[in-house]
């Protein structure tokens, strides 16, 4: 092993890359991320310093398969530990328990869906906040301007999105440079100049996230679902707001083509606990809803 490198294999298995792995990467060109069938790669800052995780699927010796964790950077041990501890979170992807016929059929045609806590929660945090009233082509501009101009290089020819420091000290023109209107702008300052006093750890509970989140302003509930759905593993994360949800939800449920947050969550609540893999899975069904 290099220097600045550690490895370890973490017993987590199905884990299926694209449906995984496709939403801790803002967009097909996100220049933080690399994915393929076999392999994931995310570069973010830990401990200050650019860095890299690789993933990777093989066996761990006895026939089982299990997710190879490489750690590239000068705090690569650390950053190796943590993550383990992040996988360690068990998601109930094998016990998840439906009575709904549809949505367990689903669930058996999707295996290797895995929601996992990630060490990079920074990165998801802004992710959300750069999709907050707009469309996802636009947040996926911003946020590769925003890795081009205030990022730095990492492992595995990857660019890290800038960290907390360095989007604090980010002024409020330039930011708005990179086409992020100032409502967005301000809320990811905020969101920097909290984060950077009391970062959210891996070790907290998801109740302990929430309340951190939301005293910050410019988030809300659909922001602070998000995060805690795509970034800590939170599989009962339920999603207020969102323009389309309520849609696809209530179509896949209940054969409704259109659909608000009362009557989804409703549609939702059978599946307390697993709410957000229930979004997840509909997510990746690729369920189209017809238009009236």
């Amino acid at each position: 092993m290099r220097a600045g490198e550690a490895s370890a294999l973490a017993r987590i298995a199905p884990v299926d890359f694209a449906r995984t792995f496709s939403l801790q990467r803002l967009g097909p060109h996100d220049p933080s991320a690399h994915l393929s069938k076999i392999e994931f790669r995310k570069a973010f800052f830990f401990r200050g310093r650019a860095s890299t995780l690789r993933f990777e699927r093989e066996s761990d010796g006895a026939g089982a398969r299990a997710l190879r964790v490489t750690a590239l950077g000068e705090a690569a041990e650390e950053m190796l530990a943590e993550t383990l501890v992040c996988l360690a979170q068990e998601d109930d992807n094998d016990r998840f328990p439906t009575a709904d016929a549809g949505i367990a059929r689903l669930h058996r045609s999707l295996p290797g869906l895995r929601l996992l806590r990630v060490p990079w929660l920074w990165d998801i945090a802004c992710s959300i906040v750069l999709q907050q009233r707009i469309r996802t082509v636009d947040a996926m501009r911003a946020w590769n301007r925003m890795v081009a101009q205030a990022g730095a290089d990492a492992p595995l020819g990857l660019r890290a999105f800038p960290d907390a420091a360095a989007v604090e000290a980010i002024a409020g023109f330039a930011l708005r440079g990179m086409e992020i209107d100032a409502q967005r702008a301000d809320t990811l300052r905020r969101l920097a100049r909290e984060w950077r006093f009391l970062p959210l750890r891996a070790e907290m509970s998801f109740a302990q996230m929430r309340e951190r989140l939301m005293r910050i302003p410019g988030i809300g509930p659909w922001t602070v679902e998000s995060i805690l759905g795509y970034g800590a593993g939170d599989c009962d994360a339920a999603i207020p707001g969102d323009l389309h949800l309520p849609h696809l939800v209530c179509y896949a449920l209940a054969g409704e083509t259109r659909g608000s947050d009362e009557r989804m969550m409703e549609l939702l609540e059978p599946f307390r606990g697993h709410r957000f893999r229930v979004i997840r899975l509909l997510y990746a069904s690729r369920l189209v809803v017809p238009r009236r």
